[in-house]
């Protein structure tokens, strides 16, 4: 879980302790505790009412949404191969006569 802290115009994220409610430490002042190079230097305390300061608590893309995604590519690849594949076979394969002209050669 990551929290983003908004001070104006700037953000930054932070990565969230492994707890039981992450989103509950994403406050005003855990981005106060953790943020640095005077981001927030208007903001002083918890108790400052500032319309420019906002938290976020969010979460990374899920393993399943990873899985389908790499799936999705492992598939795309797989066809490109097997499209690169067949036009070298089909360029060196022996190029069959329709039957129809077959049978009629042979019979001559």
């Amino acid at each position: 879980m990551f929290c983003k802290c908004f001070c104006g115009a700037n953000s930054t994220i932070f990565e969230l302790p492994i707890l039981d409610k992450p989103c509950s430490n994403c406050t005003k002042q855990f981005c106060l505790d953790n943020v640095q190079d005077g981001l927030c230097d208007s903001i002083a305390d918890e108790t400052c009412p500032s319309n420019d300061f906002r938290t976020a608590c969010f979460a990374r893309d899920s393993y399943k949404d990873e899985m389908i995604v790499r799936t999705f590519l492992i598939a795309v690849v797989g066809l490109l191969i097997y499209a690169g594949f067949k036009q070298f076979h089909d360029h060196w394969k022996p190029q069959e006569q329709p039957r129809r002209e077959r049978y009629v050669q042979a019979s001559q």
